[in-house]
């Protein structure tokens, strides 16, 4: 029988996709490896399902808003970067150690929405940015699982230009196509889970979607960028703590 505290922890990973453009990874891995004590390949390839389907589910809703170009950018060095980590290097490399990349890496991009690097007065757009962060993103997600959905949405704000409501919604559609990356990558390594666990996560988190998308609606941008801030902190410093 499923716990209280599990129906929360998947409804605010919901809310956090919806909200934060991700993050519900970063919070559902160290849970299940943690409270449902799965290794952090099932935990990896759970999450991976269940943010897959959610984000590509908002893409299609949001198609008319998201930026297509700059997801076509940032997708061409992704996506082979965590095709090529999710078969060859996620295999090899130690549990704790991957945690412990998570949790810095989270850090790493918190520092950033803290303290963001300005472009040019007359350039909005840092190409170099854009192909560190994907390049970053894709290693991480292949490496740990994570959509990479809240390092995708603060580096299109940064580097690209765009306003943090616009990467989020952004950042959604990229999610969900790396996260079927990584998932297939996982499946040729014949990782497998428990569909039914896989299915009530699915119903939860598509609840905390839903509140987010209305709540979403009565915080301004620079709010929300803030909050995102705070939130990247908290989660990076539980995840080193307990790696």
């Amino acid at each position: 029988m499923i716990s209280v505290t599990t129906i929360v922890v998947f409804i605010i990973v919901g809310l956090a996709l919806s909200l934060f453009g991700g993050g519900g990874a970063i919070i559902l891995i160290p849970y299940m490896k943690i409270g449902m004590s799965l290794p952090v390949d099932q935990a990896a390839m759970l999450s991976l399902i269940t943010i897959g389907l959610n984000t590509g589910a908002q893409s299609v809703i949001d198609r008319e808003t998201i930026q297509w170009k700059a997801v076509t950018v940032f997708s061409m060095i992704a996506f082979p970067a965590t095709a090529l980590c999710g078969t060859y290097l996620a295999p090899v490399v130690p549990d704790h150690i991957r945690m412990i990349s998570f949790g810095v890496f989270t850090l790493t991009v918190a520092g950033l929405m803290f303290f963001p690097f300005k472009p040019n007065a007359r350039e909005t757009q840092n190409l170099l940015g854009i192909g560190l962060a994907a390049a970053a993103t894709g290693v991480l997600c292949g490496l740990v699982g994570v959509g990479g959905g809240i390092f995708i949405a603060p580096a299109l704000s940064l580097f690209y230009g765009i306003s943090i409501k616009e990467a989020v919604k952004s950042s959604l559609a990229i999610v969900a196509v790396q996260s079927f990356t990584a998932l297939f990558a996982y499946l040729a390594r014949g990782v497998r889970v428990d569909l039914s666990v896989a299915a009530v996560m699915l119903v939860l988190v598509a609840i905390g979607v839903l509140s987010g998308r209305w709540i979403k609606g009565f915080i301004p941008d620079k709010n929300l960028k803030k909050y995102f801030a705070v939130f990247l902190v908290g989660i990076g410093v539980w995840v080193l703590m307990r790696p």
